[in-house]
């Protein structure tokens, strides 16, 4: 009965010390594969499927990558700063998932002053090759848009590429 009694209180004790290392065993970071090496791929890919539909790309002076929308072409001057500007826009991943849009907001526009407020780099970079009653589809690189950490609000993982659809509703 003894011996029993031993061997209970040792697996017991085994058993706690298991417990305690699973306790203090870190928890993996689910976006550990988020690196600028799988960014690099993800922009490569996305590039690729554009070249093979055969999809005029342009390119700012900048490095942003955009794609002009034919079927919206406007007029007058670009967006500059101070400009009061009114857009629709959709933010999503390379692969389609949608993390935001204007039309998900009341009003389905966003109204801002360019360059006084505080937007990605990549937007304010991009949007300043469109006119009133145009639109585009930017490929926005991390480093202009999230970069290593994401959003604050975790939508958007870090080191992610950005697709935005941006159209200029109105310039004042």
């Amino acid at each position: 009965m003894k011996k029993l009694n031993g061997i209970l209180k040792l697996s017991a004790f085994i058993l706690f010390l298991m417990l305690m290392a699973s306790c203090l065993k870190k928890n993996e970071d689910p976006y550990a594969s988020y690196t600028p090496a799988r960014e690099a791929g993800l922009i490569k890919d996305w590039l690729a499927k554009v070249k093979l539909e055969k999809i005029h790309l342009d390119s700012t002076t900048t490095g942003i990558y955009y794609i002009a929308d034919t079927t919206k072409i406007g007029s007058g001057p670009t967006v500059k700063a101070g400009n009061t500007v009114t857009t629709k826009y959709i933010c999503a991943g390379t692969d389609g998932t949608v993390f935001d849009a204007s039309s998900l907001h009341n009003p389905p526009t966003m109204v801002y002053k360019h360059k006084t407020q505080p937007l990605i780099q990549g937007w304010e970079e991009g949007i300043e090759v469109l006119n009133k009653g145009s639109r585009a589809t930017f490929l926005i690189p991390s480093a202009k848009g999230y970069g290593a950490y994401g959003s604050q609000d975790g939508s958007i993982p870090p080191n992610t590429p950005l697709i935005f659809t941006i159209e200029v509703v109105d310039i004042k």
